[in-house]
Parts: C-alpha cells; structure tokens; sequence
C-alpha cells in the first residue's frame, strides 16, 4: 500500500512546470505546514521551502517543532524533492494566544505561474484544540478571522491566482476564508482544497456564502471520516482510502495512494456513518449555550488536572484521571448538573446509533436517567 512518503518519490523529482500541481500535491503541502516553521523563519522573508526546511533541520530533532514523528521525516525528504524544494516559501505567519483560545499558522508557497496558501490545522496545544470546540456553538473563532486576514493581507502583496489548502482545522480555514474574502479577491482564487476538515455549524453566516465558492472546492475525506463529517456540510467530498481504521483515519500519513494518484474510495465506512449520526444527534440535543458552557467546563477540569497539552494524551487522559475527577467534585453544583447532562445526551446518541445502517429508520428513545446518574 502506497503512502504520500511512496507519492514522495513517485513526484518529488518532477518539476511543476513539467507536471502541474495536483490534488496529491497540496497534501504534502497541507501536512508540511504542521512544522514549526514559524520557530525558524520570519515573517518578512522569502527562502525556498529547502532553504527553510534545512534552518529546521540544522537544530537537529526536537520534539516540540514536530506534531507527529512522521512530520520530523516528511521534512527531511522534501529537501530532497525538488518538486517542492525549490519552490519560495513567503508569509510565516503565526498567531497564538492561549487567554483567548488562537492558534492560527499559515505560509505561502509560490508556483510558476500561481500561489497556494497553507492552513495549520490543530496543534496539540489546550488553545488549539478549545478554539475547534468553540466551533461549535461560534459564528467565528479567531483562527477563521486570522485565515480571512492572512488572505487579504497576501492577495494584496502578490497579484498572481490563488489556491488554499489545509488539513482538519486547517481545511475549514481555507473553505471560511475563501468564502468570505472580498469578491474581488475571491474571484482571484481558483481552487481550495479542504482535507476532512470540518464543515460549520448550523447557525454559522458562512453557510450563506458556501455557494459563491462551491465549485472551487475539493473536498476529501478518509473512508471512516469522523473529523470531516463533524458540523454542516453542504458540498461534495471524495472519499480515500486508509490503512488506518476509525478516527485514526483523520492522519493524513494513513490515506493510500495508487500509483501517483489516490486511491479512492465509493463509499464511507458504516463507523464513519455512524459517528456522523452520534455527532449530529448529540449536538442537536443541547443548546449553543450548553454547548458553550460545556466546553468551558471541560477545559477548565483539563486545566486543573495538569494537562497542558495533547501530547501523548492517551497516557495523559490515564495519569491525570484522578485529578480530573477531583476537579470535577469540586465544581459548582450547577456546573456538574449541566456537564453530566450534556455527556449523557453523549451516551444516549450513541446507543441510539448502535444498530444504525446509514439509512433512515426510526430513533431509538432513552429517558435522561438511563445512563449517568444525576447530580
């Protein structure tokens, strides 16, 4: 099974002005901006992604430039891509704020003939991850501003057709900021590529503007797209497929490749489905404002319990438990009453789901006691 380090190899030697870039292509570049450029390079420079990429590599491995292990590889074979090494990277810009929940990262990365801006999506930082939560009850959240700012701010330095990328948060900032671009930077752009990035939620005005951009976006989803399908979507996707499974599937170093091109997919998994239909069912069972609340609340016992970051969560979640737990003992009465019924609405989404087909049959009925006690 081919990964994109095996399209690496496939493309890396061919120049774009030979071979167009390709729908492949801005996968890497929407995995790459996941690097903690912004450590190393200005934002008023402009050096070649290799020249760039070896400032990095110079200060040897360290863990906090790097979201993931295969990030730290991806960097070291780019610089010996020239498809992308030589192409001029311009604009690291980074955003960060951990009062207001912002974190927002994007460069720009020059064609022969075009530019493409790269979206960060989530890092494993607690603002990171608190301002994807906010989507779900926000119009906007400061990193979409951020995108929205960082287009204008580069449609006006630059005069050259424009294409978006990113990857999770990083796709829905593409999608938010073409969306709502002045009409005669929008009219510049000419793709947008959105991978299993989530859509907006219902109340969200960027519903509205979708349609002035629709037939610009490429969207692709894994097969058992959890990530991509969260929130309202109102346009097509493509479906790839994974050597992971479930949400894991989300990793972009999991899709597959045939050959130089992906390798798709005709249908989403049933637990892609499925999760689809919890999350759609749990978040139309509570408010905004308990979704608001909620993810207050949840931030705030994370906070209290040490977690700092998401890095190595799974062993975190387990150390950090019993803290978690007292934090949450300690908590107004009220604050307790609405978290408890907000993760049974959880509960009760997903044992509604259990024998679902992706088909439409009637809901499953729980009463709120059938599963957390109250408080």
């Amino acid at each position: 099974m081919d990964t994109l380090f095996d399209y690496l190899k496939w493309r890396g030697d061919l120049a774009l002005s030979d071979l167009p870039l390709s729908i492949e292509d801005q996968l890497i570049l929407s995995t790459l901006v996941y690097v903690n450029y912004s450590g190393y390079v200005t934002p008023d420079e402009t050096l070649s992604v290799r020249d760039a990429s070896l400032r990095i590599l110079s200060h040897g491995y360290k863990e906090s430039d790097y979201r993931v292990k295969n990030d730290y590889r991806l960097l070291q074979e780019i610089v010996d891509a020239p498809r992308f090494s030589s192409l001029m990277l311009s604009d690291c810009v980074e955003h960060f704020d951990e009062s207001s929940d912002r974190q927002f990262f994007a460069f720009t990365v020059h064609l022969p003939s075009s530019m493409i801006i790269c979206y960060r999506g989530t890092d494993l930082s607690l603002a990171g991850w608190k301002e994807d939560f906010n989507m779900a009850f926000s119009d906007t959240v400061p990193a979409q501003r951020d995108a929205l700012d960082y287009l204008v701010m580069v449609a006006g330095k630059y005069r050259t057709p424009m294409m978006l990328c990113g990857h999770s948060k990083g796709g829905n900032l593409a999608v938010f900021a073409a969306a709502n671009a002045p009409a005669r930077i929008r009219k510049r752009i000419v793709r947008v590529y959105n991978n299993d990035g989530p859509g907006f939620n219902e109340n969200s005005s960027t519903h509205a503007l979708l349609s002035c951009i629709g037939d610009r976006v490429e969207t692709l989803v894994p097969s058992s797209s959890v990530i991509g399908m969260l929130m309202e979507h109102t346009m097509d996707y493509r479906i790839v497929e994974s050597s992971s499974f479930l949400i894991f599937q989300h990793d972009p170093y999991s899709w597959l490749f045939d050959g130089p091109h992906f390798k798709y997919s005709d249908s989403r998994s049933r637990d892609s489905l499925v999760a689809d239909k919890v999350a759609s069912d749990w978040l139309s069972s509570i408010t905004p404002e308990e979704r608001e609340k909620f993810v207050d609340v949840l931030f705030t016992l994370f906070g209290k319990a040490g977690i700092r970051s998401f890095r190595g969560y799974s062993k975190q979640m387990f150390l950090k438990a019993p803290e978690f737990l007292k934090a949450f003992l300690m908590l107004p009465k009220d604050q307790k009453t609405m978290f408890v019924h907000v993760v049974n609405n959880l509960f009760k989404a997903f044992a509604g789901s259990l024998f679902y087909k992706g088909e439409e049959q009637e809901a499953i009925e729980f009463s709120d006691n059938d599963f957390l006690p109250q408080v």
